[in-house]
């Protein structure tokens, strides 16, 4: 069992791993230019991984209704879902990045006082929005590719785009080779170049090794109201939960009241962070493939072993990157910016999330293998309790009644890790998500 978890998540790892490089080197080459850029990157980023999260949760409807019907071995379904969910991530899509980038002049002030950031961030912030639709396809595209268990196609597409997203940065950011120097525009440009490119690539998979393997016999597949309304059900509390990791955004505007400083290294540990989400996150998703798998062969128990086996192996791999925190924040921190005060406001906030690390791995494994099988409400009913309950008022008190420097203000983090992974813990131990159908 171990092992066919591994098998699964590994290429998805993979794929998952190399976002958070590229992640990684865009905070790091961007962190060359300065704090005042490395802040309003850092910023815009999160904002769009929030809309990008919210508008492209119809990849876990899509993930779970193609896992079922793998489990189910009607593969015949499976021209009519990927066509549907496609085009569903199109019609979101493309109005999402419209009003996006006409919304960012207005948004970004609100999001940061500092002129030197709002200028920078608005300039980042709206070029990336011209290309959010393509991201928001190819996680769509991702969930049917997870859930017909093809992540291997998601890893070559992730791999690539991000390769070449790391060399249009290195192009344009610093004005390399000839092109002009671009900075913070150039990192996004190349971001939108790159997710371009990368739709049109998983297009092509998907077409070529999963469809094309199909009998030619299968009728023709066409839109179906049904089927995407189905999607948009078991999706939508996906993007509801996904619109309160705007707490996050609170949390570190309310960093940014303490210092630029301070919200600039808040923003290097959450990068960092990301590296140890992302391990988690690919075997939650693996999870959700294999549980939702299981319940479509009529075999409960088998999925919940599935579930606790994912829990243990994400605890102890996640546990171990913690640890490389606890012991080298600085060096990690080192690799980002060269600001030796910044790091060393850093390092404790640092040392003590790497503490937590093993216990994150609950809450971020079980929440994606919940949604994997449906049970995306309750997800979102206890991360809404969570951010509302306990991040945000926490960090409200800590910045604004209490005057709290960074340490304290970070503390509403681990409250809150330990809070969600409660939360979930308890549900699937509880056992109603095996009556979900789909």
């Amino acid at each position: 069992m171990n092992k066919e978890i591994v098998r699964l998540s590994g290429p998805v790892m993979i794929g998952m791993l190399s976002h958070t490089m590229i992640q990684i080197v865009d905070t790091a080459m961007v962190g060359r230019l300065g704090i005042a850029q490395l802040a309003a990157v850092g910023l815009g980023s999160l904002f769009l991984h929030v809309t990008v999260l919210a508008f492209g949760s119809l990849g876990v409807g899509t993930q779970a209704i193609t896992a079922r019907r793998h489990g189910e071995k009607r593969f015949d379904e499976y021209p009519r879902i990927a066509l549907n969910t496609f085009a569903l991530a199109l019609a979101v899509g493309i109005p999402v990045s419209i009003a996006g980038g006409f919304l960012t002049p207005w948004i970004f002030p609100k999001l940061a006082a500092d002129p030197a950031v709002v200028r920078d961030g608005i300039a980042y912030m709206s070029i990336r929005f011209s290309g959010l639709f393509c991201v928001i396809a190819m996680m769509a595209l991702g969930g049917f590719a997870y859930g017909a268990a093809r992540v291997k196609i998601d890893m070559i597409v992730s791999v690539a785009v991000n390769g070449c997203h790391i060399l249009l940065n290195y192009l344009l950011i610093f004005g390399h080779a000839g092109f002009p120097r671009l900075e913070v525009r150039g990192a996004a440009i190349a971001s939108v170049i790159s997710t371009g490119l990368g739709v049109l690539f998983y297009l092509s998979l998907v077409r070529f090794r999963i469809l094309g393997r199909l009998p030619a016999s299968l009728p023709r597949a066409r839109l179906s109201r049904p089927l995407m309304a189905r999607i948009i059900r078991i999706s939508g509390p996906r993007a509801v939960q996904s619109m309160t990791i705007a707490g996050f955004l609170i949390f570190l505007s309310l960093i940014g009241r303490i210092g630029v400083g301070e919200l600039a290294i808040s923003n290097i540990i959450i990068k960092a962070f990301d590296f140890s989400f992302m391990i988690g996150l690919s075997i939650g998703t693996a999870s959700a493939a294999l549980v939702g798998r299981s319940l479509g062969e009529r075999n409960p128990a088998l999925a919940a072993r599935y579930g606790w086996h994912s829990v243990a192996i994400g605890s102890l791999v996640m546990g171990i990157i913690g640890a490389s925190f606890v012991f080298f924040p600085r060096e990690i921190m080192g690799v980002f910016t060269s600001d030796l005060a910044a790091i060393e406001k850093g390092a404790v906030p640092f040392r003590l999330l790497g503490a937590f690390q093993f216990i994150d791995a609950v809450g971020i494994i079980l929440s994606r293998t919940l949604q994997g099988v449906g049970g995306t409400l309750y997800v979102m009913i206890a991360e809404m309790a969570c951010m509302g309950g306990v991040l945000i008022p926490f960090s409200y008190a800590s910045v604004e009644i209490f005057h709290a420097g960074l340490l304290v203000t970070w503390c509403a983090i681990y409250l809150y890790i330990v809070c969600f992974a409660g939360a979930m813990a308890w549900k699937f131990r509880e056992g109603g998500w095996k009556r979900i159908e789909i």
